[in-house]
């Protein structure tokens, strides 16, 4: 077995570990999505700030949406959430072009084969359409994100779109997360048979990470051969 395998599965241990201490220590008492809406209620203004800026800038790096659009739900009221998570669905928009745009725009657009050309030069003529409908199919996709960065689209076209494209899946989701939200009043978290919930969380994330290994080295081996 390879380095690479064996550090994939070391890190699987480490967070099989994880949730084992947790549940062990008591500390998923914590995790209580009532204590946690009343910590973050407590911050005021400062609280949806810290909410927006997390999702703004952790969902560009692989951290999924759904966390943040579901959670939303669970700490304020309908409207606050809807507004909070179409703010931070947008920011994350916002982080991946001008990062992207800072970083790497000038050296990519060097670079960029001649089939892709045609497509940069439709998102300079018809930013605002094009955008519209990435957003639309694609949502917040990091990839999609991240390469409207280094396009030619400008910024007024590209954030328009993007606010608009946007407002559809996450008003869809957030409304999924007021159902969620109104569940979990009913059936509180301390509630849920955390002794048998622990050992299925940390047998799935051990079966997970071991399949991954494995059919990402069977991934190797056929594009070896």
């Amino acid at each position: 077995m390879d380095r690479g395998s064996l550090l994939k599965i070391g890190a699987a241990a480490a967070v099989a570990a994880l949730f084992a201490w947790v549940y062990v220590s008591g500390a998923y008492e914590q995790f209580d999505p009532a204590t946690m809406r009343d910590w973050i209620r407590a911050a005021g203004p400062w609280g949806g700030l810290l909410f927006v800026a997390s999702y703004s800038v952790f969902q560009p790096f692989g951290v999924n949406g759904l966390v943040f659009l579901l959670s939303a739900p669970l700490i304020w009221n309908p409207t606050e959430a809807f507004l909070l998570n179409w703010a931070g669905t947008a920011g994350t928009g916002l982080f991946s072009y001008a990062g992207a745009r800072f970083m790497a725009r000038d050296w990519i657009q060097e670079r960029l084969p001649r089939r892709v050309r045609r497509f940069d030069e439709r998102l300079r003529t018809h930013g605002f359409r094009t955008v519209l409908l990435l957003r639309l199919i694609f949502y917040t996709t990091p990839s999609v994100q991240w390469a409207l960065g280094v396009s030619q689209v400008r910024f007024f076209p590209f954030l328009v779109a993007s606010v608009l494209g946007v407002a559809p899946f996450t008003l869809g989701t957030t409304l999924v997360g007021i159902r969620v939200a109104a569940w979990i009043e009913e059936h509180p978290v301390a509630t849920w048979p955390w002794d048998q919930i622990w050992p299925v969380i940390i047998a799935a994330t051990v079966v997970i990470v071991a399949l991954g290994v494995i059919v990402l080295r069977k991934w190797r081996r056929t594009a070896v051969e």
